[in-house]
C-alpha cells in the first residue's frame, strides 16, 4: 500500500487496536517466556502511532528506549505528539522497509500487524534479524487473515451464511498469485524464523477475544462497540452507488459478479444489525494473533 493510503489510515489503526490484547498477557511474554530483565533498545519496523511503544514501554526495565521506522508521515507525527513529554526515550526515521537499512543494532526488532501487508515481507524479516545483536530478539505479531475471518460471532445473526470467509480467501489469493500480499503470511513466520537461522523459535497467540457485551460495564461497551463498527465501516449505511462501486471494486479482486453482490450485501447485513441492535447486540471477534520470536 501506499504511503497516501496509511496517511489516511490513522483513525482505522487506533479503532482496530482498542482491546487488541490483554495488558497482563503481554506482562508475561515479557517477564515469562522472554525474561527481558534489563533495559533493552528495541526497534519497531511498520511503528504506525508507535502503539508497540505505548505497549510495550511502561512494563519494560527501566531505561529501555524504543525507536520506530514507518514511511507514513501522517502516522509518525502522530506518534511523536503521543509520545513528547512521556519520559521516554523515544526516535522515529521515515522510511519505507524495504529501503531502511539498520544503522545501529538493537537488542529486539518487533513487528506488528504490518508484514502480512507486505509483499515479499520475507526480506523485511531478514532485515530485522539483520538488526539486532548477536542473542537479540526478533518478534512478529501478526495475523493469519484465514482464521481472522472465520473467528466472528453475531448474536441472533448468522454470519456463516453470508459465506464471507471462502470470499476473501478467493480475493487473498489470486492477490498473492498476481505478486501482492500473502494472506497467510502470519502463520508461516514460524518456519521463515527457523529457516533464517533464529534460535530458541516459539509462537504464542493473543489470548484477547473482544467480547461486546451490551450487559456489562456501559463505559467500556461503548468504547469497544464504537471501535469495533469503526474500524470496519459498520457505522455508516452505504448508498447504492456506493454498492455499486464496491461491487466493481470486488469484482477487480477477483470474485464474479454474483459472489462481488453477496460479498458486498454481506457486508450491509452485519452493518444493518450492528447499527439496529447496538443496545442488545452480542459481537465477538477472535482475531487470534500468532506471536512468533526466536533469538538471533
Amino acid at each position: 500500500m501506499s504511503e497516501t493510503i496509511w496517511n489516511e489510515k490513522l483513525d482505522f489503526l487506533k479503532a482496530i487496536r482498542t482491546g487488541w490484547c490483554n495488558i497482563d498477557y503481554i506482562e508475561f511474554l515479557v517477564e515469562k517466556v522472554w525474561q527481558i530483565d534489563r533495559a533493552v533498545n528495541i526497534v519497531d519496523f511498520g511503528c504506525g502511532f508507535g502503539y508497540v511503544g505505548l505497549l510495550l514501554l511502561p512494563i519494560l526495565p527501566k531505561g529501555s528506549t524504543y525507536t520506530g521506522i514507518d514511511f507514513s508521515e501522517t502516522l509518525m507525527s502522530e506518534a511523536e505528539n503521543i509520545f513528547a513529554g512521556s519520559g521516554y526515550s523515544t526516535k522515529f526515521i521515515k522510511s519505507d522497509l524495504n529501503e531502511y537499512k539498520s544503522v545501529e543494532m538493537y537488542d529486539i526488532a518487533i513487528s506488528q500487524a504490518v508484514l502480512r501487508h507486505i509483499p515479499g515481507a520475507k526480506n523485511i524479516v531478514e532485515k530485522m534479524i539483520q538488526s539486532v545483536v548477536e542473542g537479540g530478539l526478533v518478534i512478529c505479531m501478526e495475523g493469519d487473515l484465514e482464521i481472522e475471518k472465520s473467528g466472528q460471532y453475531f448474536e441472533g445473526f448468522d454470519y456463516t451464511e453470508l459465506d464471507i470467509p471462502r470470499l476473501h480467501r478467493k480475493m487473498f489469493k489470486k492477490e498473492l498469485s498476481d505478486g501482492g500480499r500473502d494472506y497467510r503470511f502470519g502463520i508461516k513466520i514460524p518456519v521463515l524464523m527457523q529457516q533464517l537461522g533464529l534460535k530458541d523459535v516459539g509462537v504464542r497467540m493473543n489470548d484477547c477475544v473482544k467480547f461486546i457485551n451490551p450487559f456489562g460495564d456501559k463505559v467500556e461497551h461503548e468504547k469497544q462497540y464504537n471501535a469495533i463498527v469503526k474500524a470496519w465501516g459498520w457505522d455508516k449505511k452505504i448508498s447504492e452507488q456506493e454498492r455499486v462501486n464496491l461491487i466493481n471494486t470486488f469484482i477487480q479482486r477477483g470474485l464474479s459478479e454474483e459472489e462481488a453482490k453477496r460479498f458486498v450485501d454481506g457486508q450491509i447485513k452485519i452493518s444493518e444489525y450492528a447499527r439496529e441492535y447496538k443496545g442488545s447486540a452480542f459481537i465477538i471477534q477472535a482475531p487470534c494473533i500468532l506471536i512468533s520470536f526466536g533469538r538471533k
